[in-house]
Order: C-alpha cells, then sequence, then structure tokens
C-alpha cells in the first residue's frame, strides 16, 4: 500500500487576490473591438472634445494660478511665468492620454450603433453648431456658475459654521 502525501488544501487567503489579478488584467470587452474603439474616436473629435479639455485645463490653471499668486504677493507675474512655462506645456501634453481613456470610456459603455447615432448627431446642422457654441457656452457657463457658488458659499457658509462650531468642529476659515 502506497502512502500519499496529504495534500494541503488551497489558501483561501490567495483566492481574492488571484480573482482581482485575473479580472484586472483581463482586457476590456470592448478592447478586441478596433471598429467600435475607432467609432468612439470619432465621436469624440466630432464633438470637439479636445477643444473643451483644453479649455477646462486652462479655466483650472487659472483658479491655481491665482490661489498661487495669492500666497506669492508681489511675484504674481513670476507665478504667471511659472505656470506658463512650466505647467501648462506638460499638462497640455498629457491631454491626449485623457482622451484616449474617455475614449475607451465611450467604447466601453456605448454599443456600435449608439455610437453610430452620436456620430450621425454630431455630423448633423444641429450637432456642428452645439459643437461650435460649446466652448462660449462652457466657459459662460463656467461664470455664471463661479458667480452662483460663491453667492451660496456666501448664504450658506455662516450658517454651516455656525451649525459645525456649535456641534465642536474645527472648520478652515475659507474653503
Amino acid at each position: 500500500m502506497m502512502i500519499r502525501p496529504r495534500r494541503r488544501p488551497f489558501p483561501v487567503r490567495f483566492l481574492l487576490p488571484l480573482l482581482l489579478a485575473l479580472i484586472l488584467t483581463a482586457p476590456p470587452a470592448w478592447a478586441n473591438d478596433a471598429a467600435r474603439l475607432e467609432k468612439a474616436r470619432v465621436l469624440m473629435e466630432l464633438s470637439g472634445s479636445d477643444v473643451l479639455a483644453d479649455q477646462a485645463l486652462l479655466a483650472v490653471t487659472r483658479q491655481a494660478e491665482e490661489l498661487i499668486a495669492h500666497e506669492n504677493p508681489g511675484r504674481e507675474a513670476e507665478v504667471t511665468i511659472l505656470v506658463r512655462d512650466h505647467f501648462l506645456p506638460k499638462a497640455r501634453a498629457a491631454l491626449p492620454e485623457l482622451s484616449r481613456g474617455i475614449t475607451g470610456l465611450y467604447a466601453a459603455h456605448f454599443t456600435a450603433a449608439e455610437l453610430d447615432q452620436m456620430i450621425a448627431f454630431y455630423r448633423s446642422p444641429a450637432g456642428r453648431k452645439l459643437v461650435a457654441l460649446s466652448p462660449t457656452i462652457m466657459a459662460q457657463s463656467m461664470s455664471l456658475g463661479q458667480a452662483w457658488a460663491e453667492g451660496v458659499a456666501d448664504r450658506a457658509w455662516d450658517s454651516f459654521t455656525r451649525a459645525a462650531r456649535d456641534r465642536g468642529l474645527a472648520v478652515p476659515k475659507q474653503l
């Protein structure tokens, strides 16, 4: 009679990491669908997403520049030059990476037929008008949103800080 060595059970603690590794390394369902990915890329191009992304980057950069300049009184011009010469070019160079990621999201969430419908819209007169006006509408919306937020903040912040302090919570002087 041959004695077999006792088999050790598979450690359960390795099961979850193994499953996660398999899931995370498996290509998404749309990754092998080059046609759908190409349709998503066309959609991004037609919708003017690159112009809007650059516009959003500029808006965020301006806000960051203002905050940095505020912390460095009298050196505002130096801050502007640093942002213009160092931050903005690197951030703009990284925008295609963001675009590829967003393209993948569209490919993952929409069928080829749905992408075709969106492409058709953006090729229509109404779609082209939307693309043409989107930067203007976005800029105006950001201004409107900032003014709205400041008004809400002014009205709500005092009440919020009083309520937070009544509860013993520390609150920053400014958000």
